[in-house]
């Protein structure tokens, strides 16, 4: 892939590594193939970065599946990643990080103050549990509620992932209240 610098922008390398940062790069350019604008018949496009607006707040947010035997691993995982960046892309909300344990599932999302934690989560609940109900059948027969996830939710403010002490107590919590024996 050519790669072609603006007069005052730095091109910005594709990595084959995944990143949890997803709007970290101010500008990528490629060439693509389209109408000649240069000697090798390719037209420029720059990608910018979107104007980050000075009043969005970051969220991290940490959802839990109903039943503590359905874990986030593989295929599932895999599944949970794409899902979680087509919605953030749908919505027009700025994915910044997201971790997928066997336990649990927590994202870090940047949102006009307008955007209520609540919406966001709600969506989340609802097109994850949907997709993962049809592409895993084994966990819509276990599971007879339409909703994959346990009840409530964790949230901070901020973009720095929950602590590992705050989740195990929260998983505790939220096991002890659905009436599962929890080893503490």
């Amino acid at each position: 892939m050519d790669q072609r610098r603006s007069s005052n922008q730095e091109p910005i390398q594709a990595d084959q590594t995944e990143s949890r940062n997803f709007y970290d790069s101010d500008v990528v350019s490629f060439n693509a193939g389209g109408q000649s604008n240069d000697e090798n018949g390719s037209e420029e496009i720059i990608l910018e970065q979107l104007e980050q607006n000075p009043y969005d707040v970051s969220y991290t947010c940490l959802l839990l599946p109903r039943l503590a035997s359905h874990f986030l691993l593989g295929e599932v995982a895999d599944r949970l990643q794409i899902l979680l960046k087509q919605i953030s892309i749908s919505f027009g909300w700025h994915l910044e990080f997201f971790s997928i344990k066997q336990e649990y599932f927590q994202w870090t999302v940047r949102l006009p103050p307008s955007i209520s934690t609540t919406y966001v989560i709600q969506v989340v609940r609802m097109q994850t549990s949907q997709e993962l109900f049809s592409d895993f059948p084994r966990f819509k027969r276990e599971n007879q509620s339409e909703d994959f996830w346990a009840p409530g939710y964790l949230v901070f403010w901020g973009s720095q992932p929950h602590p590992v002490e705050v989740i195990q107590r929260y998983i505790q919590q939220t096991r002890r209240q659905q009436g599962i024996r929890v080893n503490e």
